[in-house]
């Protein structure tokens, strides 16, 4: 903005906009902007007001990118897009109705990556690793896969997405990432993530005081079909709430919030791995964060008195969950034939797959798994689990690629153990767990970029930033050392 406009008044103005787009004024206002959307579909599920509220937040996440050429400015009205966008389940059609209202868009990002531009650098620990994914991801389905579901756009958007275009986007952010003298980038992206995962929980908890009269009936779960996308936003942002409940007291709760809101969408995924991951954070900051420990000790003590309880009417209320996990754990055990559930069938299909295409696999555009599932349009034929869908649609080549990449990544986590590092690494390994059984970090938007975003902050504040330690495995070394 600052080649158009000359006058130190303007530039003033425009400094002054791009600070209360940083602000947490502005998160509130996004916040109830994306929650009138939220409610209005929840309240009348039929209607179009997701598809309309993505839009809004679209033109909004637009002004961002006129305004400023901070990242994580343009993240965070980006988030809530998202948010809102991610309940528009089948809704392809409906948007390319209305496509026209998304082209003014285009020449707002282009103007962006213009007038705040900066020359992409290959210097970051990730390029190298991002680029053989690339290349692995390109080769996936070559001299098998027709080329009508090769070059379709659904496969040519995830191709991009994972690979090349991904690469260009780290190249991009490690370019224009720096750490900025006028706020903490460590407590700007926490503060973030914490709004984020607090939106989300009040999504589900609004769409059940909306629907009371219908859950009261059920005496269980109401059907939230945007469960398993919700369930991994709040995946990754429940280490950010313990991170800042170190400096904020009363963020202690919002990790167990985020939990909460977690199993009450009924997603089995979220169950799990949600489970494993809370207790995860908690093992975590009790041990190193010893000013909270006994808050952390009375929360987690009344949660389990309040279980023990209330223990029939908990079991009672997740009863269709419940039995749906232990549905999938026994025909995954036992096989369940031409029974199985869907996933299991998508299991058993991803390894045939892989063993008749074992070098470069059947590629992310194939679609002969439809018999199993009618994927919806603009999807891809999903295996619902990240190694067999590496295995399948990549084969070997891409087995050691992606290998490769997540042992680059968690090794530039491991390389400082501050307390940012391991929640970076808590957020990313749940990532992982929950795309076990979800397309999950392999989707490009936001999982993928979220993941790409956090690799360079964490390079950039490794670099730049004095932090706290972790005294990580200390004592068994120092043990270790006493019997030496």
């Amino acid at each position: 903005m600052e080649y158009i406009f000359k006058s130190e008044t303007s530039l003033k103005r425009i400094q002054d906009i791009r600070e209360f787009l940083l602000s947490d004024k502005w998160m509130l206002i996004l916040s109830l902007v994306a929650a009138v959307f939220a409610c209005l579909h929840s309240y009348h599920i039929k209607g179009d007001y997701q598809i309309w509220g993505t839009v809004v937040l679209a033109y909004i996440t637009g002004f961002c990118f006129l305004m400023s050429g901070d990242i994580i400015t343009m993240l965070i009205p980006t988030m809530f897009t998202y948010m809102i966008a991610m309940r528009c389940y089948n809704s392809l059609a409906k948007f390319l109705d209305i496509a026209w209202l998304f082209v003014p868009l285009v020449p707002m990002a282009l103007f962006n990556l213009i007038a705040y531009r900066k020359k992409p650098t290959t210097k970051g620990s990730q390029f190298k690793p991002m680029l053989f994914v690339s290349i692995a991801v390109i080769l996936g389905g070559v001299g098998f896969i027709s080329p009508k579901e090769y070059f379709s756009g659904t496969s040519l958007y995830h191709m991009l997405g994972i690979g090349f275009a991904m690469l260009l986007i780290y190249c991009y952010f490690y370019a224009k990432i720096d750490v900025p003298k006028d706020y903490s980038l460590i407590e700007k992206i926490t503060k973030i993530m914490v709004v984020m995962g607090l939106f989300a929980s009040f999504m589900v908890i609004a769409h059940y005081m909306i629907n009371i009269q219908k859950a009261i009936e059920n005496q269980g779960l109401l059907y939230v079909r945007w469960r398993n996308n919700l369930s991994t936003i709040l995946m990754i942002v429940m280490p950010f709430a313990f991170l800042m409940a170190r400096n904020k007291s009363y963020a202690t709760i919002f990790g167990f919030l985020f939990y909460f809101a977690m199993l009450i969408t009924g997603s089995r995924g979220a169950m799990v791995f949600g489970t494993i991951e809370i207790v995860m954070c908690t093992v975590m900051f009790v041990l190193y964060d010893k000013r909270r420990r006994l808050a952390y000790g009375i929360i987690c003590g009344c949660i389990v008195v309040a279980a023990l309880m209330f223990l029939p009417q908990i079991l009672t209320f997740f009863d269709y969950t419940i039995d749906r996990l232990f549905r999938v754990f026994n025909q995954f055990i036992l096989g369940g034939g031409e029974d199985s559930e869907t996933r299991v069938k998508h299991y058993a299909r991803g390894i045939q797959d892989f063993l008749n295409r074992p070098i470069f696999g059947t590629g992310l555009g194939y679609m002969g798994n439809r018999d199993i599932f009618q994927n919806k349009a603009g999807s891809l034929c999903w295996y619902h689990c990240e190694p067999i869908q590496i295995a399948a649609s990549f084969g070997i080549v891409g087995i050691i690629a992606f290998i490769y990449q997540f042992i680059k990544r968690n090794a530039l986590i491991w390389k400082k153990a501050t307390f940012f590092n391991m929640t970076i690494f808590l957020s990313y390994f749940s990532l992982e767990m929950m795309s076990l059984v979800n397309p999950g970090i392999l989707c490009p938007m936001p999982y993928l970029l979220l993941v790409t975003l956090f690799m360079v902050i964490v390079e950039k504040c490794n670099n730049e930033v004095q932090q706290e330690k972790i005294p990580i495995l200390k004592k068994f070394r120092n043990k270790l050392q006493e019997k030496k």
